[in-house]
């Protein structure tokens, strides 16, 4: 991709702000997503998902919901427990697991109570049934709902929240993402959308 996409990332959560036919699917993620940080999160993820969406392609009705729910399953998770299963030291895969196998039940209750469409929730739950412990891309709809769900890390939020509960110096947060990112991102949009926030990341520290 030769040029980035204009966008910006809104940080403050409205429900209307979420497009109307994935404003109930949100609805009814929010009494699980009141831990880890986990709503402005996934606002973010939704909104980086639709810029990849538009650019690089894929099924909105499948990638959209499972952006939404990807991370439902934390509210399964002890709080004391979490940092175990993410982040620098987070090494207890039985956790990080635990969330998303959790997280594709939760899901396939709050989808089929909505009625959605039921040829799509397959597709739905495979995303967020192995969205941090696979690395390959399973389906386009797949390699957008990784790549938005790790853009978290470097947009300005984000970058913030992760600095601060990893106990990071920010500097140091910028050469740790540097030193990592190359190997995390499926999709030339993604890519390049991180890039471009990493940068950005590292000047405003400079000019701060």
């Amino acid at each position: 991709m030769d040029m980035l996409p204009t966008y910006s990332i809104d940080e403050t959560f409205e429900l209307q702000k979420i497009e109307a036919p994935f404003q109930t699917i949100f609805e009814r993620a929010i009494p699980f997503l009141k831990t880890r940080l986990n709503l402005p999160h996934t606002y973010i993820v939704y909104q980086y998902a639709q810029i990849l969406l538009r650019q690089e392609g894929g099924s909105r009705e499948i990638t959209l919901p499972a952006c939404i729910l990807h991370d439902v399953g934390w509210s399964t998770i002890p709080e004391d427990k979490q940092l175990t299963a993410f982040g620098p030291n987070g090494n207890d895969m039985v956790l990080r697991r635990k969330h998303e196998v959790e997280g594709a039940a939760i899901a396939n209750r709050i989808l089929r109570m909505l009625r959605y469409d039921e040829t799509l929730i397959p597709e739905i739950l495979k995303i967020i049934d192995g969205h941090d412990t696979t690395r390959h891309a399973r389906s386009p709809e797949d390699a957008i709902a990784k790549d938005s769900d790790k853009l978290f890390r470097v947009s300005p939020l984000g970058f913030r929240i992760d600095a601060e509960r990893f106990q990071e110096d920010l500097k140091d947060r910028v050469t740790y993402l540097r030193e990592r990112m190359d190997t995390w991102f499926l999709t030339e949009t993604g890519k390049a959308l991180a890039v471009h926030e990493l940068q950005t990341r590292a000047q405003e520290l400079q000019e701060s």
